[in-house]
């Protein structure tokens, strides 16, 4: 398996956006265009790949100098629990570090709240229902 980061021009990439819509936006039948919101085309697209296959993605947006969003974490169904998700965001992570971040954020679901505390993350505020997909987040933030 290897990490890597993606174009847009990518066939893992267009594989991205179909594992992302899966898991993120069919069931609540939103329609395809969500996936390209404002941070889509700006982002930085990091995948782990296995022979050519798509196993996990995360995408990192630099939304002001210097604060970075983290959103779009998936791990293909079949591959999740063996530290994909994990390698993603420790990648993601160092990335923005790099990029003199002062801080970075993310919407985590709330059973993948663990796995973001052990980067550092730290909750804050209250959970609260994504508008789009009307799945339970909380707000977690990681100063620098």
């Amino acid at each position: 398996m290897e990490i890597i980061q993606l174009e847009s021009t990518d066939e893992l990439y267009s594989d991205a956006l179909d594992l992302r819509y899966e898991l993120f936006f069919r069931e609540p039948n939103l329609p395809r265009e969500i996936l390209f919101d404002a941070l889509e085309e700006d982002s930085i697209h990091v995948a782990i790949a296995d022979n050519g296959v798509l196993c996990a993605y995360g995408r990192l947006s630099e939304e002001t100098p210097h604060i970075f969003k983290i959103s779009q974490m998936v791990v293909r169904p079949e591959m999740q629990g063996k530290g994909l998700g994990t390698q993603i965001l420790a990648k993601i992570t160092n990335i923005a570090l790099e990029k003199c971040a002062k801080e970075v954020y993310l919407n985590a679901r709330l059973h993948a709240v663990p796995m973001y505390e052990k980067f550092g993350f730290e909750v804050t505020g209250d959970s609260y229902v994504a508008k789009s997909t009307g799945i339970p987040h909380v707000k977690m933030v990681r100063c620098v």
